[in-house]
């Protein structure tokens, strides 16, 4: 299953993300960041190792979440990358 993530920092990495993710307990698989470096903010689409419901779950504890002065904002998605 997959997650996005909204609303990170620019110059966040994989390894940042993966560290406010971990957290929550859910493993993941792989983190793509996509945003342009010197833009408002970056977009992680996360990869996780749980089903539809986990991903739901997943989603809503981290919607609204702040982290470094910003709230971000999660979905969960049903699609393949």
């Amino acid at each position: 299953m997959h997650i996005s993530v909204s609303d990170f920092p620019p110059g966040t990495t994989e390894e940042e993300v993966r560290q406010v993710l971990e957290a929550y307990g859910v493993p993941i698989r792989s983190v793509t960041l996509e945003g342009k470096p010197d833009g408002p903010h970056t977009l992680a689409v996360v990869d996780i190792d749980t089903d539809q419901t986990g991903a739901r779950a997943l989603a809503g504890r981290i919607d609204g979440h702040i982290w470094k002065g910003r709230r971000l904002r999660a979905y969960a998605h049903l699609f393949l990358r």
